[in-house]
């Protein structure tokens, strides 16, 4: 058990950020994962047991990646395992890692970072645990764009943390890759924090392609400030085990739109949980996910609208959508309203359904294949993904991803 080795563990993050490290660690202890109690059917919530979590906290890694493999310099920084590789220079936009900006960026650090330990168990656990991560500067008043890859091994088992500030009235969209390399079965955790601070405009694109019998933890945690904006596009294709959590923390006049889209194939088992968190006056939320469950895989799509007292005249939208391509296949949903005032707009929505006979003979009658219509229906049931942006890097690789 991994509360057993605090020493060791101790020893082994001597490095850096140890007072933070001490408290997610007490964090970890005092709040342990809740049982599901919510829900009868413990099937389509993903298990990640102990072994799993002591593998990720102590990290196996392996060099497999070395510095001259794989590496695009269309990218501006690419995250292998054992480098950070800053592809190309943006004017005034800082980009490191998380060991060389704890030194050059303490007044970021003690104003950000060292203040964001999260709200869940395992989400302690990465943040205690972490070895390294990117962390990325932009300024005030500045409008770029940037794209990251992460090319870790599958067989290594690590955790990361990895920052992104985004200044005052600032315009920045984000495309972060995880892409599968070779095979093997590691635990890969990972915590992504993004502050946007007063009026900016961020849009973040997380996409996911891991090694197929991979583990997968990562919490997104978006922090808004006063009138500012955040997109999110998030897409999970890969590992053989997904747990995703996006909760976005808002405050005035804020506004989060999350997309989302989840292929599970073979035995693979996906929870993909996105949420509000509503603390301003006049924020507003939107979130759409739709999954995609194929054989004897399964998903599970779980959020909530969290508008807490002060919130007032906010507003939060929750919709999921799964489609059942197989009998064998298991889907679950489970969106919540935790409204704490009466002056504000909320609801949810959640629908599961199989392909419709009618639709499949219809497509047939015009020449198709039972194959070919069965792929035309999927595609246009998560092609709306790709109508949501206009940024063609970004489309291509939805596109090679979601094989759409």
């Amino acid at each position: 058990m991994i509360e057993n080795y605090l020493e060791t563990l101790n020893d082994r993050f001597r490095d850096f950020d140890i007072e933070y490290r001490k408290q997610a660690y007490i964090n970890y202890l005092k709040y342990p994962d809740p049982s599901y109690k919510e829900s009868p059917d413990k099937k389509t919530y993903v298990n990640i047991t102990e072994k799993d979590l002591e593998r990720m906290a102590y990290g196996e890694l392996s060099v497999a990646i070395k510095r001259e493999e794989k590496i695009d310099s269309g990218y501006d920084l690419v995250v292998t395992d054992s480098d950070f590789i800053i592809g190309s220079e943006k004017k005034g936009v800082y980009i490191s890692n998380m060991k060389n900006a704890f030194f050059e960026k303490q007044d970021l650090f003690d104003r950000y970072v060292d203040r964001q330990f999260g709200k869940y168990n395992r989400e302690y656990l990465i943040n205690f645990s972490y070895e390294n991560g990117y962390f990325i500067h932009v300024p005030d008043n500045m409008n770029t764009e940037l794209k990251i890859e992460s090319i870790q091994d599958s067989n290594a088992s690590f955790t990361l943390k990895n920052v992104i500030i985004v200044g005052k009235n600032s315009t920045v969209e984000i495309t972060d890759l995880y892409m599968k390399h070779n095979s093997g079965n590691g635990v890969h955790g990972r915590n992504i924090y993004i502050f946007c601070q007063e009026g900016s405009h961020v849009k973040y694109n997380y996409i996911q392609d891991e090694g197929q019998d991979t583990v997968n933890l990562t919490y997104v945690r978006p922090v808004l400030y006063n009138n500012a904006e955040i997109r999110i596009i998030d897409v999970n294709t890969g590992a053989k085990k997904v747990f995703y959590n996006h909760e976005s923390e808002m405050y005035d006049n804020t506004t989060m739109r999350s997309y989302g889209v989840n292929i599970s194939r073979g035995d693979q088992e996906m929870d993909i949980w996105d949420s509000s968190l509503q603390y301003g006056k006049y924020s507003n939320c939107d979130i759409n996910i739709k999954g995609v469950v194929l054989d004897r895989s399964s998903t599970m799509h779980r959020g909530n609208i969290d508008i807490e007292p002060e919130g007032v005249k906010s507003s939060g939208f929750y919709g999921s959508a799964i489609l059942l391509m197989s009998e064998n296949g298991k889907g679950n949903s489970k969106p919540a309203l935790l409204i704490k005032n009466n002056d504000t707009k909320s609801k949810h929505s959640s629908s599961i359904s199989s392909l419709d006979p009618e639709q499949i003979f219809y497509l047939r009658s015009r020449g198709l294949s039972e194959d070919e219509a069965k792929n035309l229906i999927i595609n246009g049931f998560i092609g709306y993904i790709e109508d949501i942006t206009d940024n063609e890097f970004l489309k291509s690789k939805i596109t090679t991803v979601l094989k759409l």
